[in-house]
């Protein structure tokens, strides 16, 4: 039998993983990016490495239903893409994401079995939600916290307004479920009040994918109720609640578009400005959007079977752009972001079609499942059902629009969200896990995560050492002998001093990016 204890730990670390990620963060003037996004990372990966021999304690038989199985195909097709990586090193730091992210979510699905558990952790979630909006929040009204970015503000701790709309809007289904079942008057009013803070923030943050993800969030709940009229039981004051939801996200709203704050737009008018161009793709950043996925279609037709390998893009790209591309800068260091405007873009692109069908089948499987539940007598099962088909819409809408999964923060809340709301299914593997092969597989899968916590603590290790010593080229030396394919230490050391020093760096830069120009200009120039 397994041991309870052991259930009880892997909630612990589920989390404080979900505060881990929004909280972890450094400060660094040369890696803007990377400050945010490497140690939560890291924080992914240790929550994961922790969670596998938790998960394997005690497990008697190995069961799995068919979201699981098709998730565990999409791991291990993801692996194979990355192993026919052009660059095997960011292939393995996203590899990892999608590693790290299926075994939180497995951890999560054990943590389920648990009622008391799974409640104590849908709520930690719920909080961790409301804490990362209110980083946000206080941004926008002026609130000096340390180490949060000036620059894409109100960034909160993800360093990107962007980004913190996104994790704002897979969680407030969480906290609306909250305050849903709560069942004192004063918890329900603190949820109520957290929904105001995440419809503010999201509303600050002017992210065209969280306004759109937050609409769609509210149409699908709202199609729910009209359908499944037994959701508004009368002696559960689901009416009464359902109104004070609604009127808590009015008033976040309002609030956002009414109260001073410090943020700087260009515009007189933002907000509208914000609004009328939700859904312009002629012009703007919805114009470089629609050029930038028409591009990489080209990457598909390079590599239609494997993809570019998981994180690639950012390498291939250079040989699909087209003039005029604003999303491409040749001239720049780093000409592109390291990823593209979409997940399903980047999916399609680096994993090809062949791993868009699995993720698709699995959200697929996910909602039928949710969407049988909704019909369920327990009203409290019918909103857990619900919770789960806004998380899943939430994240698919956002990620239409923006890199969302490729971060580790709303990888780690989406995968706990949907492993605690999944309700339970008919298995279709069901076998004992002490079969032959099962110890290998485990050993296997805690190298992988040990390799991935390595990876990200190398590059956070890197960061802190180019900070300390104010960028210095000693400093970064000292940091490459720690982080040997970090890309652009390479690439700033090819660029500057004699071409005697330039050039190994040269040479390095330009085995990392084959296919970018400053590594090929920094070796002409010394040739």
């Amino acid at each position: 039998m397994r041991l309870a204890s052991a259930d009880t730990v892997l909630a612990t670390v589920l989390g404080a993983g979900a505060f881990g990620v929004i909280l972890a963060e450094t400060t660094s003037t040369v890696f803007e990016l990377d400050r945010f996004a490497v140690p939560k990372e890291l924080v992914l990966n240790v929550a994961a490495l922790l969670a596998v021999p938790l998960l394997a304690t005690g497990r008697q038989r190995i069961v799995a239903t068919v979201p699981e199985a098709l998730l565990g195909c999409f791991v291990l097709w993801s692996a194979l893409c990355a192993l026919l990586a052009t660059n095997h090193w960011i292939a393995l730091r996203a590899f990892a994401l999608t590693l790290s992210g299926f075994i939180l979510f497995l951890s999560a699905r054990q943590v389920a079995g648990t009622a008391g558990r799974r409640d104590v952790l849908l709520r930690v979630l719920a909080l961790a939600t409301i804490v990362a909006a209110l980083t946000g929040m206080l941004q926008a009204w002026g609130i000096e916290l340390p180490g949060l970015a000036a620059e894409r503000a109100p960034g909160g701790t993800f360093g990107n307004r962007n980004f913190l709309a996104h994790f704002t809007v897979i969680g407030a289904p969480l906290v609306a479920l909250a305050a849903l079942v709560a069942r004192r008057k004063w918890s329900v009013r603190l949820w109520l009040a957290g929904l105001v803070v995440c419809s503010d923030a999201v509303v600050l943050t002017r992210s065209r994918a969280g306004w759109l993800g937050l609409a769609t969030v509210a149409a699908v709940a709202g199609l729910a109720v009209v359908l499944h009229r037994r959701l508004l039981v009368p002696e559960r004051n689901v009416r009464r609640r359902l109104t004070s939801i609604v009127a808590a996200l009015a008033t976040g709203m309002v609030a956002a578009l009414v109260l001073p704050n410090a943020l700087e737009w260009r515009s007189d008018s933002p907000y509208a400005d914000t609004l009328n161009r939700l859904t312009d793709y002629r012009g703007g950043s919805g114009r470089g959007r629609l050029i930038q996925y028409r591009n990489t279609l080209g990457l598909v037709r390079r590599n239609p079977v494997f993809g570019s390998g998981p994180g690639n893009w950012f390498i291939d790209y250079p040989l699909v752009t087209s003039p005029g591309d604003p999303s491409y800068a040749p001239a720049d260091p780093i000409p592109t972001n390291p990823w593209p405007s979409s997940d399903w873009v980047a999916l399609l692109a680096e994993r090809s079609g062949v791993g868009v069908s699995i993720v698709v089948l699995a959200g697929i499987a996910i909602a039928i499942i949710a969407l049988r539940r909704l019909r369920a007598a327990d009203p409290v099962a019918a909103f857990d059902a619900l919770a789960l088909l806004c998380v899943l819409a939430a994240t698919t809408v956002t990620g239409l629009f923006d890199a969302v999964m490729l971060n580790a923060a709303p990888t780690l809340l989406t995968a706990v969200a949907v492993g605690l709301l999944l309700p339970a299914s008919r298995p279709i593997i069901d076998m004992p896990s002490r079969r032959r092969g099962h110890t290998a597989v485990v050993a296997l899968i805690l190298a992988l995560t040990l390799a991935a916590v390595l990876r990200s603590g190398e590059q956070l290790a890197a960061i802190r050492i180019v900070e300390d010593g104010n960028g210095s080229a000693a400093a970064m030396n000292r940091a490459l002998a720690v982080d040997p394919p970090n890309y652009r230490l390479q690439l700033r050391l090819a660029l500057r001093g004699r071409c005697a020093t330039r050039l190994p760096h040269a040479r390095a830069a330009a085995r990392l990016m084959p296919h970018h120009e400053m590594p090929a200009r920094a070796l002409a120039e010394c040739d």
